[in-house]
């Protein structure tokens, strides 16, 4: 399974709310990415606000980035699912983007996978 298919499992099984993680790879010069691995983030956000907003937890990317420490890999983006919503960045994903990095948005309803679009500082790539 892929990595786009696992990210879309992954958004049909949190839906209403919304699901994140980590895509781990390799960013190559000519700004593309390669995806080879991908991790979970829990949602620090409790009831009702989990459906339109993540928070994850910083010991959790702090200890992902201890474990690919030396391993050749690397984090090129994030993903995170719009639960009923367009697959394009809030005004809120806008401002949390870190340059460089890919954000995978994927759009999700009661009857599945919507969309799945890609961004790098805020351009659909």
């Amino acid at each position: 399974m892929s990595w786009r298919q696992r990210i879309a499992e992954e958004a049909q099984q949190s839906y209403p709310h919304e699901c994140c993680g980590i895509l781990l790879g390799k960013n190559a010069p000519d700004g593309k990415f390669e995806v080879t691995e991908i991790r979970a983030l829990p949602n620090r956000i409790q009831g009702e606000g989990r459906g339109t907003h993540f928070e994850a937890d910083p010991l959790f990317l702090y200890q992902v980035e201890r474990e690919i420490e030396g391993s050749g890999l690397e984090i090129v983006g994030f993903y995170h699912s719009h639960p009923d919503y367009e697959a394009i960045p809030s005004r809120e994903d806008v401002e949390n983007m870190v340059p460089g990095l890919v954000y995978v948005i994927i759009s999700v309803t009661r009857e599945g996978i919507a969309d799945i679009r890609s961004y790098k500082n805020d351009i659909k790539c």
